[in-house]
């Protein structure tokens, strides 16, 4: 039987608490299975472990929270834009203001590029602030509701702002998990180590039951099923009809006409 480590978090994390609750009743019956360094080093990676993981949950939750108030900045402040936007096409449409308006808030006659992402977004509006000043100066009538587009890219930058911490945050979150999870796979394979040592002249099954409360488990190595069968099923023929009994001599064979 091969030993068969965890591969996810959780898994990692109720190995180590059932090991740390089997050490601790074995050690008080008297039974020593693991080294003390070993020993020690269980319950403290443990709580750090598990501090890590709640961690990098807490990191991810805040910063789906930051996406989403992102989310409800830009939201505003692209109707802002597209509010300004459409009062400079209905004002040269049907206030015969000259087109070359148009250029003032970065607008073309025809296919006018939209932003891809939030700071094109928040960069485009402080151009229209900026181009509606200029065109006041140029003797043109403002477009742009002042207050409202200026509100909404502040909002917009400290969402921004908050966008990028989360990003931070998570990523070293994550970091210090991949960190604690190396630890941790090198004290679980310390742990495997320690039992086959300490049950080296047990049997087999004794061996596994002992280490299955620690929370080990077992995988069948290639050839040990075929090994373990008898003989004489192993050698057997596979096909159904050749698995029956043979007829004895008292028992007539009925054979079809």
């Amino acid at each position: 039987m091969t030993t068969v480590l965890p591969r996810n978090d959780s898994d990692r994390l109720s190995l180590l608490r059932t090991a740390i609750s089997s050490h601790s009743r074995d050690q008080a019956a008297g039974r020593a299975y693991l080294s003390p360094t070993t020993a020690a080093a269980l319950e403290p990676l443990a709580a750090e472990f598990e501090a890590a993981i709640a961690g990098i949950a807490q990191a991810q939750a805040n910063q789906q929270q930051t996406l989403a108030a992102g989310d409800t900045a830009l939201a505003e402040l692209q109707a802002q834009v597209r509010h300004t936007w459409n009062t400079v096409r209905w004002r040269v449409r049907w206030q015969d203001v000259s087109p070359s308006v148009l250029a003032y808030y970065h607008l073309r006659p025809r296919h006018t590029r939209i932003p891809h992402n939030r700071a094109a977004w928040l960069e485009l509006a402080q151009r229209l602030l900026a181009g509606d000043a200029a065109a006041v100066a140029d003797g043109y009538a403002s477009a742009v509701d002042g207050p409202a587009l200026q509100g909404a890219s502040a909002e917009l930058a400290a969402a921004l702002d908050a966008i990028n911490a989360a990003k931070q945050s998570l990523h070293s979150a994550r970091q210090h998990g991949n960190r604690l999870r190396r630890q941790v796979n090198r004290l679980l394979r310390h742990l495997n180590g320690d039992l086959r040592h300490a049950l080296r002249d047990a049997s087999v099954t004794d061996q596994q039951q002992i280490m299955r409360t620690y929370g080990m488990r077992f995988r069948r190595t290639p050839g040990e099923a075929t090994a373990a069968m008898p003989r004489s099923l192993a050698s057997a023929p596979i096909m159904g009809w050749q698995l029956q009994a043979e007829p004895s001599a008292a028992e007539p064979v009925s054979v079809e006409q």
